[in-house]
This record gives structure tokens, C-alpha cells and sequence, in this order.
């Protein structure tokens, strides 16, 4: 997928990427070829495996770039459930709105089934409590899902893909 952060994304950046497609041949792909959108590629979808890829960055004075990114892993620490086992942020932005936002205001901060909770620090986020079964976290999206359907017409996608339904 295409992910981004802060006003900067992959497909402002990649050069080409390198997959082995169906027929198990290894083949480069443009940045028109893999259509990067918001949290999506050509890629999804397919039987193709990324192996590879270049990227295009830019050189600039170091201390710079040593604050920006000193600044990027406050804004993550203070924001972010970091101390926790996740998967990453667990929702798409739905358009008009903010999952974290409708969740929050579906009062899901703090929700839990098993070991899986929606982060009391940042609603967006589906965490590991401790010893959260595969099965407990898909609950949790599950409920979730469902409540932010009901309270607010909004409809939430995952934003990791699930390579299992088995639960």
C-alpha cells in the first residue's frame, strides 16, 4: 500500500519496485504503474510479492533532518500507543472524517474483548493488552465497525490487510 505520515507519502518518493509476478517472473514497476493512492497500490490485490524497490531522496544538512525526525518520533510517542503490541493504525480515514474521531465519540476508548483494546491514547489504534488471540482483536474491529456503522452512517475499513479468516 501507500503509506504516509506528516505530509509525506511513498509515491512521492519511489523510484520503481521490484516484484515477481504470477508466473513467478521478476518484473519493475513504475510509480504510474503501481498507482499509488491513499493507502492503496496495484499491487493489493494480486498475487504479486514485492522483493524490492529504489527510492529518490533528497540530500539536506543533517542536523536538519535529525530534528525533523527527532520531531516525528515525539509527535508518534505523545500520540501513538507505542508502548503496546498493534498492528499499526487499525482504520482508514473514512472521507469526511476521522476514524479515531468517530470512534471516540462512539465512546469505544477503552473497549476490549480478551486481551485486544481500543487505545485509550489513541482511538485509531486496536492494542495487545496482553495475550490478545487473533480472535480478540478481530472482535474488537468487528464491534467497532459495527457500533461507528449504527451511531454514525460512517463505514470503517481496516487499514492492515487481513491475510486470514481464520479465527
Amino acid at each position: 500500500m501507500n503509506a504516509g505520515a506528516y505530509g509525506g507519502e511513498i509515491k512521492d518518493i519511489i523510484s520503481y519496485c521490484d516484484v515477481i509476478d504470477e508466473n513467478d517472473e521478476i518484473k519493475r514497476l513504475t510509480p504510474k504503474e503501481l498507482c499509488l493512492s491513499y493507502r492503496h497500490s496495484s499491487i493489493m490485490g494480486t498475487e504479486k510479492i514485492i522483493v524490492g524497490a529504489a527510492f529518490s531522496l533528497k540530500k539536506g544538512d543533517k542536523s536538519e533532518i535529525k530534528a525533523a525526525m527527532d520531531d516525528f518520533m515525539n509527535r508518534r510517542k505523545t500520540k501513538q500507543p507505542l508502548e503496546y503490541g498493534s498492528a499499526g493504525s487499525t482504520f482508514k480515514r473514512p472521507e469526511g472524517s476521522y476514524a479515531s474521531l468517530l470512534i471516540d465519540e462512539c465512546g469505544l476508548k477503552g473497549y476490549s474483548v480478551g486481551g485486544a483494546q481500543v487505545s485509550e491514547k489513541h482511538a485509531g489504534f486496536v492494542i495487545n493488552k496482553g495475550n490478545a488471540t487473533f480472535s480478540d482483536v478481530m472482535s474488537v474491529i468487528e464491534d467497532v465497525k459495527r457500533i461507528v456503522k449504527e451511531k454514525t452512517g460512517y463505514i470503517l475499513e481496516c487499514e492492515p490487510v487481513i491475510i486470514s479468516d481464520k479465527i
